[in-house]
Order: C-alpha cells, then structure tokens, then sequence
C-alpha cells in the first residue's frame, strides 16, 4: 500500500512506547494459510483476563484482554476500551515469519467522540512494513464505523512477525470491536462490465518486471532504463497486440501492494484506445477522480493535455482492479490537441533522483545542483534525432528552454502567451499544482510559432486540495515569496511580464464565470458519476467531492478584485528578483555512480572525422578526463595529458572545457582527483544551448515607425504603401493592429524577405486593380498570418511564386499561411508556389470563395484542424492534392479539380467534409476518405481517374475511413472504389464494405 496514501497514518513515533505491547502479542502458533481468517468479538478471555479468545478458535488469543467493556458494543455484550497512554493498545494479534506477497485484509469497527482510534499492521521491521488508517468505510446509525486495511507484504519482508492491532491516538477513549483478519490468496477486486485492458508477458519478463520492483523498493525510488522493457501482449479494441512494458513511477506508491504502474509501449501498426505509448496507474496515486475532472476542464479550453479515462486492468490472467490510464508524450498527444507535431521537451530528471536515493540509502541529504545540472531532453530522443526536421526543431526548443531556466527573455518571447496564460489560470480553478514542479514540466514546442506550450498532466498526488481562497493562488504566493532556491523561481517571471498578467487576469474571469463552468460540468456529469461509480466499488475509503470546483470558480470570483490590483502594484513596484538562496556544494564521499549525474557532454561542431564537445562539470570535485569511446565498456582513445575541468561552485553553465575527439567517439570516460573510479557519461549529439531563436532574432528587427513601405500608421490601423514595392528584408507587423493593403499594390519579395503578420490584414483587391504578393527571384518566404485577433479580408489577391517561411530553422509549408488567423478569401489566385502547400490554413476558421490554383508544386490547399467553406474553386496541374484536410469540418460546393497527381479530395484524421456539386477529373485519385474521417458526397462527377474512391486508415491511432456517396457518379475509372477493411461505402443507401488488406501499403 501507498505510504504517503490520505488513509495511511504512519505513528513510527509512538513504536517505543508499544514493546511491551508488541511482545505480549499472540502469536500464531502454524503456518496462516490463504484462506484463514480470525476474530476477536471482545466477548471472550483467558482465565487470567488479559487475553481475548478468538470468535471460533478458543486457541487462538489476542492482546490486551484487560481492555474489555460492557459500555459499548457493535456486536454482542463488550467491545475494547482503550484509553490514551495508560491503555492505549488492544486486540494485539501476531503471526510469526510472514514472507513477501502475503495478503491480508483486516478490520476493526470503532466508535470514538472526535474520529481519533487507528487499525494498525506492523511488520517487526517498520521500515519494511508499517499501516495505519483511521478512515472510515462503512458506519450504523448509533455511532460505530468501520475502518479496513488492505495489506500485501513487501517484496523485501521475508521471515518478520507481523502484528495486527488497535490504537487509540487521541485523547479520549475509543471503543473496538470485532477485529477481522484475514489471509487471502489475492485481493478481490469487483467485477466490471467494462471492457477491461489485458496484459499478458511470459514468466521470464514477468520475473524481470518483479525483480525490478524488488530492486526499487530496496532503492527507495523506481529508476528506469532503456533494459528494464519486457516483450508481451496487450488484448484491446478486440484485438491481440504486441507490446513492450516496464515498470514507471519514482516513488514507490506506484509499486507497494498488488496494483503496479506500467508504461506500455504498444508494437507496430497498432494502437490502444487510439494511443501508441501509454501509463495504467492505480487511480489513487491522482486522486481518483479529480485528475480526471481536470484533465476534461484542461480541454473544455484547449489547454494542451494528455488523454486519461479509467479501465479494469487484468494481468496475466489475475484481475488488477480499476486503473487510470493515461497516454505518453510522443506525437499523438498534440495531434489529437489540434496542433501540428512538435518536439515535446523537459528538465531531465535523473540528477535530482539519484540525491533522493542517497537520502534514502544513506539517510542523508546531498546538497548537489541537480537543478543546474539537469539536461534538456526531448521524448523519443532516437526519432528526433533520425528526422532532420525534429532536430532542428529541438535546437530551437532546447534554446527557449534554456532562456526560460536562465531567465532571459520575458515569457511572452518564450511562450504561447495565450497558452501559458490558460494553463496557469486552470491550475487555480483546479488546484492540479504537482506538475508545476520543475522537473514535472513537460513543454510542447509550436513549430508554426516558434514558442513553447506547457502540457497539464500529473495535477494530483493523493492530497486533496482544500483552499480555494487568495491564499492559495498561484500569483498570492509569487508576490509574497522572498527567498527562494533556484528552482523554484522558475515561473516566478511570468508574473513580472505585463503581457502575461493582462492575459491571466482575463483567462481567470473567463474560467470562473459561473455560466461557463456550470456548464461544462453539467457537460461531464454523465460521464463523472458513472466513473465515480467505478471507483466507488473497489476504494471503500475514497470520497469525491463534487462541489469542489464550482467552489474553487467562486473563490476565484470573489478574490479577483483583490488580486488584480496587488498585480498590477507588484508590476509597479517589483525591483529585481526574490532573493534566491546561495548553495555550498560539496561532496567528500562519493556515492556509487554520482557523480555521471553532473558531468555532461555535447557536440558543439563537427568536421570530418573529428568533432568538438563541451563538457560541462557540475561536481563539486575537479574532474580529470581520462579517454573516449564507441561503446560504454572500455575506452578506446586515452587523452595524453589527462585534461582536467576544476570543481564546481556555481551557475548554470557550470565549468566547461572544449575538446577535439574522434567522431565516432559516443562516450566521455573520467574520473576524480585523487579517486581511481572511472565513470562515463554519453555524448550529446547537439550542442549545449545558447543564443536566440529565429523568432526572435526577427522580432528585434521591427522598426514600424522607420519603415519605408509603410505609407502611415493610425492608432491601431498600418497602411502599406499603395505601389510596386521590392522588399528583400523580414516585414515583421506585430499583434495590435490591422493592416491594409490598398487596390493595385504589388509587394514583390526577393532576397528570401518574408512578410509575417501577427494582426489582421485587410486585401481590398478589384478586378481591374488585384493586389499582387510576388517573388520576382523565386526566393520569398512567403506571406504569414500568425495569431491574428480579428478576421482577415483576402480579395481580388494573387499570390504567385512564393515559396514559404524558412529561416534558420524556423519552417513552414504554405505559401499562404493562416495559423489560428481567421480569414475570407475571395476572387482571389494561388499560383505557380515553390513549396509544399500553396495555401495551408490551421486552427481556423475560414471562407475560400472563387479562388483558383494553378500549377501548384504539391498541395493546392491543406487545412488542419480548421472549420470552413470551400465555394466555387478551382484547382488545376496540381503537383500532390487539390484539397488535403486533417481533423477539420469543411463544406465544398460547387468546385472544379482537374489535374491533381495524387488526390482530388482527401479527408484524414477525423475530418467531416461534405462535398456537393463537385466535378474532380484526371487525378490519381478522385476522392480519399481515411483515418476515422467522414466525407458526404452529394451531385458530384469522379471522372478519368485512376482511383474512383479510396478508403484506408494510414495511421494505427485511428481507424477507418466512412464515404457516403450519393446521386454521384464514377466514370472512366481503371480502379472505381479501392476499400480497406473496416473503411465502407455508403452509395445510395446500399452498404459496400471493405475487402482489400492493408490499403495503405499501395500509396504510403
């Protein structure tokens, strides 16, 4: 069971006290088989009357028979009265040499004035084993209540006496009666009608996933590695799947008793309730329903969050009970959150994990800076590392991470502000703080924007969150901190950035309007009393609060006044920083393989068969660098003068020396002065983090006021010059305005220049006078609306000869691009665009009416996430596909495709579209409706194509596709309708199910 469980009350303290109780404990005199259980009913005693007989089994005794009363009783005529300090113990029972994984259940029925009287079981060692609860399951009318504890030794507790026992920790009398333990063979959780989620592994890989508990319990924490993944098989969605499974968690809550967490890794071409890596966890470890809740309220308003329902878990053929499960940082986590795949990063961990294991081990606590030292890593860092994309992408990524450790941009130049705005105010309605801890933070990076977005997960440890006052807001604490680790000052910037508060004040308004949250949670109430149901069955002692946030919305309410004027005072009157504490690092003992923990090694360039790595020394001892090599079992180039890195004392970057080594080379092998351990750490095949990112380096270069195609500025309204202009620099416009383009302007961007709005822009294109973005050169890097308050107006507008947004690694796909940006675009052109989408419109939404493509390199138009009208369009010499839309709802009428290489219409990952009146011609395939996508067809002509209609799912985490297809036609094609199995057909009410395996292989 969980030592830091709300039902568990450890009372180490009072251990000394209670020898002589413990010792006149009886014992069981054989072996306590499965299956025995004993009573003490209070009602019987020896003949000396200070032992009480067992129920059935005159042989069997128990302590403390002195304590017996006739005042009060839950059954029969006596119970136990037990009085503080001078009687505070009864109905002590002992079995002798109890081993690992025995299971008891145990209860007692109590009747005190103030709540105070425990059930305890103690193994001699209590290190090993020691539970108390005084929390009650069940309750009668005149005042007893039933307290129970589920107990499975440890895997550690071999040969103990364990004791069972009464404790009165108050400072009245307590009464008990009719104590129960039992010895079964295995817990017995209920039965569910739910689907249940099956695991099953050989006994060799269950044996290593036992031994590595049993290693983890004997550490004090779970540390994980890349060998600790056992091969099995998941059964799910009806299917029998492949996996890779180990054990996950820190602490050891996720590992005592019978429900163990698992990280489930699923094989290919195979998901999980639509997820590829995913956690089950015993719900208590997130208090039960309430990380459930939050995490539905993180969506309602599109914080960014991993997926987390409930489901009965069965091992190896042995039920597990309920568990929580919840999905994994790999891609499918921001796509199924509408966004575009990014990295996802974080603080690395390990340092921080192994001073918690000296502490454990050694009882001591290692003042090291395992903050400092902690690396910024990527998930999936081997898939990163293969997709020169990603990679580039984390380069920037690990920038802002490192500007946000290092506080040097404010967090509107790091953040989604937006974003982060919503997460903060969401964590003071739910009060889910256990991710804000530092090494908890996980940050999916924006590849359209450039900027970090924190991702909720992991709100709730088994505390329940109680104070929905000022008190406990988050913003209350930074302004009334002032002295602090390092650490913790993370966040602490956020609220000295004005553009932050501003936002977080709104978002609180927003998340706590009564309206607003009454109805999502009228919303979810289906849905949270059938899982509060659930719960119910198995956790006797869990309790729900069900006002709790409606509560947290009113406190909210109530203190925002008052908080938004100490806010803007503290913006006011803020000078410097909360002072942050001053760390003396030593360590004099080295403790096993410390001190690979704080050393860490980059590639900082690379040229021919030689390379430059930094090496970063975050010990508190000089470090004498000894050699490197291919692999982490010998040195394979010993450096001749033995370079040494001096000791560490403080900052960030601790103290770093550059060296030359052999490419090839992929580990670092030193050791200490005057020590003769060697350690080795891995090389880091990117460099340490430093300078600024692309984003920023264009923002600095905005200068409005001095630029020469702005013809004026008025208040919040930008007027480009009305004229042929050649631009061959960044056109940055930051949010705030509108800008307007007058009739018959030309903006011709050469020298890769790029135009990139943050406002709304505003086209007012005629017919004899269309506004024109050109690139004379080839080279533009597009024209870019990000982030737009208000709708833009596109008409009478040729795009032509664009390529896209491509700088120093920040890239794009559209020529024309809307990111969460709303737009009309009308009587308007794309034409002859050198990228991979002519125009890509995302998080949006938008009307496309009379707009022609022509010679596009590969897709004409690409919406992702987005909801809009494609009216009266035409697309032709189309290099991939016409339309390509993902997770978005879109009408399209009265459309001409001619000419596409790939698909006419393409509707993927849960898109709805409906298509009317539409003529597709000439393409590889007319119509594509794939991965859990809907696509209507009504009035429409498929004409000489080679595919008619295609169905597939192309990604494992979906499913199939669904076309309905109505009053249309298919004409002149080699293939009329290509359909997976499990996709289907609906033509004119007639049922046409797929029968080809494994579609996708023939186009991906």
């Amino acid at each position: 069971m969980n030592w830091n469980s709300k039902y568990t009350y450890i009372g180490i303290v009072f251990l000394v006290g209670t020898v002589v109780f413990f010792q006149s404990a009886c014992k069981q005199p054989d072996q306590f088989l499965p299956g025995k259980i004993v009573i003490c009913n209070a009602e019987m005693r020896n003949h000396g009357k200070d032992l009480y007989l067992s129920k059935d089994d005159s042989t069997v005794f128990f302590a403390n028979g002195i304590t017996q009363s006739s005042l009060e009783a839950h059954s029969g005529k006596y119970s136990a009265l037990t009085i503080p300090k001078t009687q505070a113990f009864a109905m002590g029972y002992k079995i002798n040499s109890v081993d690992p994984d025995w299971y008891f259940n145990v209860s007692v029925w109590r009747k005190s004035k103030n709540g105070k009287g425990a059930l305890v079981v103690a193994a001699d060692n209590t290190e090993l084993l020691y539970e108390a609860t005084t929390s009650a399951v069940d309750s009668t009318p005149n005042g007893w209540v039933k307290l129970q504890l589920d107990v499975l030794t440890s895997p550690l507790l071999s040969n103990q006496d364990l004791m069972f026992y009464v404790w009165n920790n108050g400072t009245d009398s307590v009464f008990f009666d009719d104590l129960v333990v039992k010895r079964l063979k295995r817990p017995d959780y209920p039965n569910y009608r739910e689907q249940p989620l099956v695991i099953e592994m050989d006994t060799f890989a269950y044996l290593k996933i036992y031994n590595k508990r049993r290693e983890a319990i004997s550490e004090g924490v779970l540390q994980s590695s890349d060998n600790d993944w056992v091969k099995g098989f998941v059964y799910g969605d009806s299917k029998m799947m492949k996996v890779k499974l180990r054990l996950k968690g820190d602490w050891l809550d996720h590992l005592w008793g019978d429900k163990w967490s698992y990280r489930i890794k699923v094989g290919k071409g195979n998901a999980w309730n639509r997820l590829r890596t995913f956690s089950v966890q015993t719900p208590e470890a997130r208090d039960f329903m309430m990380e459930w809740m939050a995490h539905k309220l993180y969506e309602s308003k599109d914080v960014l969050t991993t997926r987390y329902g409930f489901v009965p878990l069965i091992v190896n053929n042995q039920s597990k009970g309920l568990y929580a499960w919840e999905e994994h940082f790999e891609k499918q986590i921001v796509e199924s959150n509408n966004r575009r795949e990014g990295p996802i990063v974080k603080f690395s961990e390990e340092a921080m994990w192994q001073i918690q294991k000296i502490l454990i081990k050694k009882k001591v606590w290692k003042t090291l800076p395992f903050f400092e030292a902690a690396e910024i890593e990527p998930f999936g860092e081997g898939k990163v590392q293969d997709s020169p994309v990603l990679f580039s992408q984390f380069i920037t990524a690990q920038k802002l991470m490192y500007q946000y450790r290092a506080h040097l941009m404010p967090a509107s130049q790091i953040f989604d502000i937006d974003k982060l705005a919503a997460y903060f105010a969401m964590l003071d309605l739910t009060h889910a703080r256990h991710g804000m801890v530092w090494h908890n933070q996980r940050f999916y990076y924006n590849p359209v924007l450039n900027k970090l977005e924190p991702i909720a997960f992991d709100g709730y440890t088994d505390l329940p969150a109680t104070d929905v006052s000022i008190s406990d807001n988050q913003a209350n604490v930074v302004m009334n901190s002032t002295y602090l680790k390092e650490e913790e000052y993370l966040y602490f910037d956020f609220f000295r950035d004005s553009v932050f508060v501003g936002k977080y004040l709104d978002k609180l308004a927003e998340f706590s309007n009564k309206k607003s949250i009454d109805s999502i949670l009228f919303s979810l109430s289906n849905e949270e009393r059938h899982y509060d149901s659930l719960l119910k069955l198995e956790f006797v002692r869990y309790r729900y609060d069900t006002s709790f946030f409606r509560r947290s919305a009113e406190g909210i309410r109530n203190y925002l006044p008052e908080l938004t004027v100490k806010l803007n005072l503290y913006l006011d009157t803020i000078q410097g920083r909360p002072e942050i504490q001053k760390q003396h690092y030593t360590d004099t003992s080295t403790f096993e393989n410390t001190p690979e923990f704080f050393v860490n090694a980059y590639m900082e360039s690379h040229e021919g068969d030689s390379m430059v790595i930094g090496i970063h020394n975050y010990y508190p001892q000089e470090v004498i660098l000894v050699g490197t090599s291919i692999k982490d079992k010998f040195i394979f180039n010993y450096f001749d003068s033995k370079p040494s890195i001096e000791a560490y004392s403080q900052g960030l970057d601790g103290v770093v020396r550059n060296l030359t080594v052999d490419s090839v080379s992929n580990f670092v092998f030193f050791t200490l002065k005057n020590q003769e351990d060697i350690f080795k750490i891995p090389i880091h095949r990117w460099p340490y983090p430093s300078g600024i990112t692309p984003q920023q380096e264009l923002f600095q270069q905005i200068d409005l006021a001095n630029n020469p195609f702005i013809e004026r500025i008025v208040k919040h309204n930008i007027y480009i010059k009305n004229d042929s202009l050649v631009i061959n620099k960044p056109f940055i416009i930051p949010e705030g305005y509108t800008v307007h383009f007058e009739p018959g302007t030309v903006m011709n961007l050469v020298e890769n220049a790029m135009f990139i709005s943050y406002s709304p822009v505003i086209m007012q294109g005629t017919p004899d006078a269309p506004i024109v973005i050109t690139s004379s050169d080839f080279t533009g890097n597009g024209f870019t609306v990000l982030q737009a308050e208000g709708r833009s107006h596109v008409e009478y507008t040729r795009f032509e000869n664009l390529n896209t947004l491509n700088y120093k690694g920040w890239v794009l796909t559209g020529a024309v691009t809307f990111y969460e940006s709303d737009v009309d675009m009308i009587h308007s052109v794309v034409y002859r665009n050198q990228c991979e989408d002519g125009l890509n419109i995302i998080r949006s939404k938008f009307l496309t009416e009379d707009v022609t493509f022509d010679y596009i390199w590969g897709d004409a138009f690409d919406s992702d996430f987005s909801n809009g009208l494609v009216l009266n369009c035409k697309f032709t010499n189309l290099g991939n596909d016409a339309i390509d839309f993902s997770g978005s709802t879109i009408t399209i009428q009265d459309v001409t495709i001619d000419k596409a290489s790939d698909k006419g219409i393409s509707g993927g990952e849960l898109s709805h579209l409906t298509v009317k009146n539409t003529n597709i011609r000439r393409c590889n395939i007319g119509i594509a409706s794939k991965d859990l996508s809907i696509v209507e067809v009504t009035g429409t002509k498929v004409l000489d194509c080679n595919y008619g209609l295609v169905l597939l799912q192309k990604k494992p985490e979906f499913g199939h596709g669904r076309l309905i297809f109505n009053q249309s036609a298919i004409q002149n094609a080699q293939t009329e309708m290509l359909i997976e199995v499990g996709s289907m057909v609906i033509k004119d009410g007639t049922e046409i199910p797929g029968s080809v395996k494994d579609a996708s292989n023939l186009f991906y």
